[in-house]
């Protein structure tokens, strides 16, 4: 019987490895090693950074963990925890880490911005702006932060406020695709078609277009197809970590709008 078992062990063909994303992808490989052989904050953030790319947050709490417990007073590595729970879909959970990280570092636009993108999620608009005015205070070529005043204006219904952010963030920055976007969300929401078609021309790629035609669906009330289409963008691209957030913003949109 021993003899049986060892020849049917030979017979049988050895087992493919399953793929695996850090085999597969050579800038995860390398943030990997870096983060095992030179560990650091700004290390293992790297290695959580790539895997948040991919969607994989499990293992970007894991490592965004190890920073914390290498330096529990790193500002950056909570500001990336709050984004990391933002973009997990549990904003709640990342108001401490972004309210600490702002205490780490006070003078730090980003970290501010990254709090008002937490206050927003929460629908806490006021709070958001004024986090979003704090940066752009510390850093007045922060067009990442005038782009978050756009889409807050977007949302509060004021389109002209809207307009003139979101074009102020494309004069300081003029490849932000997310100031495009939201340049486009709010001439969707004043019905120019025209121009929303402008703010969206030169995406280039099946996801982006995707994304663009969710943001429209979005400023019209059609909660459904922007869910699809946020969704269907976030298929055609895993990193692009954004639609899959709209895609929740959609739907607890549409969650409201029932009640």
């Amino acid at each position: 019987m021993a003899k049986v078992r060892q020849l049917s062990a030979e017979a049988r063909p050895e087992r493919p490895t399953s793929p695996t994303v850090e085999g597969h992808n050579r800038v995860l490989a390398a943030a990997l090693a870096v983060a095992t052989f030179a560990p650091s904050p700004a290390a293992y953030r790297q290695a959580a950074e790539e895997y948040r790319r991919f969607g994989i947050f499990d293992k970007a709490f894991q490592y965004l963990g190890m920073a914390r417990a290498l330096d529990s007073r790193d500002a950056a590595t909570y500001d990336a925890l709050a984004r990391l729970w933002r973009d997990s879909g549990f904003p709640h959970l990342g108001l401490g880490d972004a309210s600490r990280a702002t205490y780490f570092a006070p003078m730090s636009p980003i970290v501010h911005n990254t709090l008002g993108t937490i206050f927003q999620a929460l629908g806490r608009r006021t709070l958001a702006r004024d986090e979003y005015e704090r940066a752009l205070r510390l850093d007045p070529d922060a067009a990442y932060a005038l782009n978050n005043l756009c889409y807050g204006w977007v949302l509060e219904g004021d389109t002209r406020k809207a307009i003139a952010a979101c074009e102020g963030a494309l004069r300081l920055q003029p490849d932000l695709l997310a100031a495009r976007n939201n340049l486009g969300l709010a001439r969707a929401v004043n019905g120019d078609v025209a121009a929303v078609r402008a703010a969206f021309a030169g995406t280039g790629d099946r996801a982006a277009d995707l994304y663009n035609t969710g943001l429209v669906y979005l400023a019209q009330g059609e909660y459904a197809g922007a869910i699809d289409a946020f969704e269907s963008a976030h298929t055609a691209r895993p990193t692009l970590a954004g639609a899959a957030a709209r895609a929740r913003q959609a739907r607890s949109a549409m969650a409201g709008s029932k009640e």
